[in-house]
């Protein structure tokens, strides 16, 4: 293989600047394929990552591509906004994502690395519909910047909006919760009209307990909670010299620690971490998420 024609290759990937890495940061599905070069197929690499507008920080690897994307979820809340019970969530997450490619053809070794930045500010209405039911519509819009693209324009609009509803009850020393959603996301890139987006249906149940001990006056508590993924369009990952990874379900196991009592913690209400593992399809995401995601 030449060097004119490795760099061929590299510049298809790097070309599609910010199109692939939005479609990371809020999980668009991969592109159309383009036309390949002769006796090779699926050399484009388009980046999907349905995942990190809910899992805080996590990543996969696919086909020589290693994505990882780090989020800090910051909200404010305003209580009795817009009418008395309810309250608005003022979101603004900031995510910083890594995408490195490593692949060999013909023996020669193609490496690739990127990284980007995005802000997406938006706001989240929580609505209580009775005492153990929340109805959570929301909406957010903001950009992204990518680093290290080569070409094309790095810049890209993103944005999502859904509803979510969490039920919530208690039974003895255990805490119960059951979660549904459904989310649209995508993404347009300035300038060129390059676009994506997905739909994500989703439905998820946590029980919770205390841990039997108490740090001071706070007793620790931890959630155990199962979810699951449908996309009523199937997501599409490519992968390098091999036919795109299609995927209609998702499963997701995790837990979460926190404390049993409600709390404040400088500027966040009753903040949780743990961890979870989202599989199924071909596909395996490790993560670190920030409590129920519901």
């Amino acid at each position: 293989m030449t060097r004119q024609y490795r760099q061929a290759i590299m510049l298809r990937w790097l070309g599609r600047g910010f199109a692939m890495l939005t479609a990371l940061l809020l999980g668009a599905p991969a592109a159309p394929a383009q036309a390949q070069p002769p006796g090779l197929q699926n050399t484009n690499v388009n980046v999907n990552y349905v995942y990190a507008a809910s899992l805080g920080f996590g990543g996969y690897s696919l086909g020589g591509l290693s994505a990882n994307v780090y989020a800090l979820p910051l909200s404010y809340a305003l209580p009795g906004l817009p009418h008395d019970g309810w309250t608005l969530k003022l979101l603004l997450p900031i995510q910083i994502g890594f995408y490195d490619f490593n692949a060999t053809v013909a023996g020669q070794k193609i490496s690739i690395s990127q990284q980007s930045l995005t802000a997406v500010p938006g706001a989240e209405l929580q609505i209580p519909i009775n005492d153990w039911l929340v109805v959570k519509p929301f909406a957010q819009g903001g950009v992204g910047h990518a680093f290290g693209t080569g070409s094309g324009n790095p810049n890209a609009w993103v944005y999502l909006a859904g509803a979510r509803s969490v039920a919530q009850w208690r039974a003895g020393g255990y805490t119960f919760s059951l979660g549904n959603g459904a989310v649209y996301a995508g993404d347009t890139t300035a300038g060129s009209g390059f676009a994506e987006h997905y739909v994500s249906l989703q439905i998820a149940a946590e029980v919770r307990r205390p841990l039997g001990f108490q740090i001071g006056h706070w007793t620790p508590d931890i959630g155990l909670y199962a979810a699951e993924y449908y996309y009523p369009a199937p997501l599409v990952f490519s992968r390098f010299l091999h036919t795109p990874l299609r995927i209609d379900n998702q499963n997701e196991i995790g837990f979460s620690v926190g404390i049993a009592e409600p709390f404040k913690l400088l500027s966040l209400s009753n903040p949780r971490i743990g961890a979870g593992i989202v599989f199924g399809g071909g596909l395996t995401v490790y993560h670190i998420n920030f409590g129920f995601p519901f």
